[in-house]
């Protein structure tokens, strides 16, 4: 039988424990909101370092858009603008670089000579930016974010003369589709939740996306973004920047510029999430971490009684196990 004074000791133990653990959940609470501070900081970095990724991805596909050009000027059907052999060759190329929305070589007098895509009329193209720019430096050129005039999708225009340096020569150009930035290098679809936007440089709006449910803003497309929507951000570094979306929703946004070592700075993204989706997220890892708590409260709580019950209750003060009491 357990006597009161061994009862006595484990109710106290009980309350000892229990006294202990309250500090515990003193500091626990201070580490909890550190650690959702913390856990905001890291949403807010995964969003930069998707904007970092799409810069980078940027970057190659310039890169590799003044690589492509210059292999095909190499080709005599492409240099000739032989129609149909120009025609039909840069048509069969462009099946296999599906970012690139068409190929064009452009005459002297600005006029398309032959493409991947024919116009039902000629065709204009002495007037944009990847033109004028190759033709005076009779050197690869990176044009301006535009809409395409053929395909009518948004665009950077890229420019190779095929002449010699010095010798006014056709142009051989390719346009850049924006909308795979959004993609590429994300491996896929553009997760749930987030917003990707490319403006230019006076923040006409290029590429929106998502453009289905909720998010249906194809109409933005070509509008210049109000006051309230996130400008281009000074230097290279990208920054968390609060805005106004065009859906009219608060939202953090990842804003960073867009530039190629042959252009400059062509314009910037904004890759976004509503602070409430961030916070959401956050709460679940810190509800996580609450339930471990709770779970180690009880363990702990369980440890007393056992270690009273079943020590202290069979082993009395003044008493050990197996020794005899003298009598009195």
């Amino acid at each position: 039988m357990v006597d009161v004074s061994s009862r006595s000791l484990q109710v106290r133990l009980l309350i000892l424990v229990f006294l202990a653990f309250i500090p515990a959940l003193g500091i626990f609470w201070f580490a909890n909101r550190e650690f959702r501070n913390l856990q905001l900081e890291a949403k807010e970095d995964e969003l930069i370092r998707r904007a970092e990724a799409v810069a980078t991805e940027y970057q190659r596909l310039v890169a590799e858009g003044e690589t492509f050009l210059g292999t095909l000027s190499e080709f005599e059907e492409i240099r000739s603008t032989r129609f149909p052999a120009c025609t039909e060759h840069l048509a069969r190329v462009l099946q296999h670089a599906d970012h690139f929305t068409i190929i064009t070589v452009i005459g002297v007098d600005g006029y398309m000579a032959c493409g991947s895509l024919t116009p039902e009329t000629d065709l204009f193209l002495g007037d944009r930016a990847y033109y004028v720019r190759a033709m005076s430096s009779q050197v690869f050129s990176v044009g301006e974010f535009t809409l395409g005039r053929v395909t009518g999708k948004p665009v950077l225009g890229m420019a190779l003369p095929l002449g010699e340096e010095g010798r006014s020569a056709p142009i051989l150009a390719t346009s850049l589709d924006l909308n795979s930035l959004a993609t590429r290098p994300l491996g896929g679809a553009l997760p749930d939740g987030y917003t990707f936007s490319v403006l230019d440089p006076d923040r006409r709006v290029l590429v929106r996306l998502p453009q289905a449910g909720d998010f249906t803003l194809a109409d933005s497309v070509g509008a210049i973004a109000g006051s309230e929507f996130p400008g281009p951000p000074d230097g290279g570094d990208p920054v968390i920047v609060p805005g106004i979306d065009f859906d009219g929703i608060e939202r953090l946004f990842a804003v960073k510029e867009l530039g190629s070592a042959k252009g400059g700075t062509e314009g910037y993204l904004a890759i976004g999430r509503t602070r409430v989706t961030l916070m959401q997220e956050v709460d679940e890892i810190v509800r996580l971490q609450l339930r471990f708590l709770a779970i180690g409260g009880v363990v702990l709580l369980a440890l007393a009684w056992a270690l009273g019950h079943f020590w202290l209750a069979r082993c009395p003060p003044g008493e050990e196990e197996g020794e005899e009491q003298s009598p009195i």
